[in-house]
Formats: structure tokens, sequence, C-alpha cells
């Protein structure tokens, strides 16, 4: 919170409203959690005028002076707050409603953090209820809280490596399942499974199968998997995220099911899982991101790589409390420091097929390592 309020005095900010949405899912939540612990859990419902508004999110409000969380949870117990207000769910009272209170008085210079959480109703009625002390218009600053995120603490990386630990326990247990005969969503089933069981909560399976009769083509809609039956000598990928107590896991793999890989299957795979490593090593104290994004976009140019095709415009992001900056993109002059922690990862589609892999790292002042060793599963074929 102090680094917090040092960057708002030389922006020349009087106060922040950061908003948070919550509501179950384990996006957009981030910054008010990473601030001062807290989660919006209720189910976010549509408005209903004079009963209740904003259920599922939060904002915290913080100046030089204060820090007051605005929420619709009065059992949360909040930490690094000087206030908590809570909303009056019965008369349709309003997070905005609250924010002005806490900011009436005089006016000031005031921003807003985290406005893609927001619906636009929510942020016309923050827009009107500040105007009577907001000196001029607000100001946004969606990357206000990220970068101080960016670099982890020694208690936020132990949180990521146990999430690490539990992608590994997950895609054990999805290796038992991907043979011949099994389903897509047998093999999701089982990741899922030991997630929950680890007390994890599921971000995203992605699923795409290339075979004699499966091309990677995704299903009309969710889920990203189908009840296809894997075949022998489909190459089966996932790419497979979670979060644990809120810090994340995002890890790609690929396996042939019950057949020595084709040439055209292990070349896909060897360009995904080299450039990964080529981007792992390049990580070090000093280097760039932009040092990162071109030690693998180098080497898959050399393999005539097709990056327009890429389904992901980049190749990595930050790892914490979601997906986050940097994002590994050429051009970026950010530099890589000790403590951040990056999701590396490439998917190769090419000569008919298909493959991914991903490594989630943390840099040190020796140089990257992974969070936790993830078995690899194509490995095992």
């Amino acid at each position: 919170m102090a680094t917090l309020r040092e960057q708002l005095a030389d922006d020349g900010i009087d106060a922040v409203v950061i908003w948070a949405r919550g509501g179950g899912t384990v996006e957009r939540f981030a910054n008010v959690q990473y601030l001062c612990g807290h989660y919006p859990f209720f189910p976010i419902i549509r408005d209903v005028p004079g009963a209740w508004a904003d259920r599922g999110y939060a904002a915290l409000v913080v100046s030089q002076d204060s820090a007051v969380l605005c929420s619709d949870d009065r059992l949360s117990e909040p930490h690094a707050v000087t206030d908590h207000r809570v909303l009056d769910v019965g008369n349709g009272e309003t997070l905005g409603d609250l924010i002005a209170a806490v900011l009436a008085g005089k006016r000031r210079r005031i921003a807003v953090c985290g406005t893609d959480t927001m619906t636009a109703r929510q942020f016309g009625h923050l827009e009107k209820a500040v105007a009577p002390v907001c000196d001029g218009e607000l100001v946004f600053v969606d990357d206000l809280v990220e970068r101080l995120r960016s670099i982890k603490s020694p208690g936020e990386i132990a949180l990521l490596e146990h999430a690490g630990s539990i992608a590994d326990a997950s895609f054990r247990a999805a290796l038992e399942v991907l043979r011949d005969g099994a389903r897509e969503s047998d093999v999701v089933a089982a990741l899922v499974a030991q997630a929950t069981r680890r007390d994890a909560v599921v971000a995203n399976a992605f699923v795409a199968t290339f075979g004699a009769d499966a091309d990677g083509s995704l299903p009309d809609g969710a889920p990203t998997w189908s009840q296809r039956v894997l075949r022998p000598g489909d190459l089966f990928t996932v790419d497979f995220s979670g979060a644990y107590r809120g810090y994340f896991f995002d890890l790609a793999r690929s396996r042939v099911i019950d057949r020595k890989p084709t040439d055209a299957q292990a070349s896909a795979f060897a360009l995904a899982q080299d450039s990964v490593n080529a981007a792992v090593a390049a990580a070090v104290p000093g280097a760039t991101v932009s040092d990162v994004a071109k030690a693998a976009d180098e080497l898959l140019r050399a393999q005539d790589y097709d990056f327009a095709a890429a389904e992901f415009q980049a190749g990595g992001h930050g790892l914490g409390l979601g997906f986050e900056a940097p994002w590994i993109r050429a051009g970026d002059p950010r530099p890589i420091e000790v403590g951040m922690t990056l999701a590396l990862e490439r998917f190769v589609i090419r000569d008919g097929t298909g493959a991914t892999f991903e490594r989630n790292i943390v840099v040190t002042d020796e140089g990257p390592r992974d969070l936790y060793p993830v078995i690899d599963i194509w490995s095992e074929n």
C-alpha cells in the first residue's frame, strides 16, 4: 500500500478507485485482493432497482491518508484498510454511492483502476457520483496496481510453487486416462478432479486434438473439449490453468495416443518446446522482455513458423493473481527483474498437425527456474 501511495503522489493523483469483479470467477478480482485480501464472492446477478445492485463487485478507495473497502460482504475481514463500508443491498444502494460518501468533502484529482471489470452502468454511476468532488475528468490508470504485482514476494512465490504442484498432480492423473478409447472430456475430468481435490479453482482447459478424424478445431461454443473418442496416433493438446488461493498455474502439454509420434508430430512439438526453452534461457536479470520474445521468435522464424496464424500474439505473460503484465512481445523494453514470474508458451500448427508446450518460471539472481517441475507428458511417449 505504501508503494502504491508513492506512485499516486508521483502521478499527481489524490485518490484512486480500484474496482474488482468476483462473483465466483477467477479473473478481474486481483487488484483488490492483492492490496487488502478481499474477494467479492457473491454471484454476479443483474441489478434489481430498489432491491440490490453491484452484487459480486467491490471497490477499494485509496488516498494518502486512508484506504476504504466498499463491498457487499459484511463478513469480510480485509487487511490494510482504515474502514470497510458495506452496501445496504435492501434499498438498492450502489458502490458508486459508497465511493461518493468516502470522497465527499473536498475536490481532488481522482483516478480509476480496473475499468475492464465495470459495466457501462457502473462507470456512468461512478462518474456521476464523484462529479461534485472530482477535479477534472476521471483519470484512467488500469495498469497501476499490475505494475506493483509483477514483482512477487517470497510468500507469493511459495503460493505459485504450490499451484504448480497441483498442476503436476493433475497432469499425472490425466496421463493415466490418455489412452485409446478415452474421450476428451474424460481427460479434462481427470485434470479438474485432481485440481479440485487440492483446493484449486479451475480457470480454463483449452483442448485441441489432431488426428485422422480431428483437425484441431474447437467445438462451436463452450466447452472447448468434446465427447470425441481418442484413437491411436491422435495428438492431444491441452492448455490447463487454475488458481490456488488466487495464485495461478498455466501449463500446456501435448501427447500422442498409444503410438510413436510421426515425424510431423515430433517436429511440431520440438519447435514448440525448443522455442519455449529458448525464451526461458533468455529470461535473466538485466535482459528485457523484448530479449525474451526475440529468443523464441528468432528460432521460430528460422523454422518458417507462421506468426500470422498464431492463436496468441505473444510468447507468454506474467503469472500471479491472473494472466498479467508483462506480455512477452518483441519491442517491449521493460527489464527482466528478480522476482518476476512468467508463463512462457507456444502453440505450433504445421504440416496438418499441432502441438503446444508451456513453462511457468520465476526469475532469480542465478537466472530462471521452474516454479515447479511439472511433468512433461510428451516425454512419456
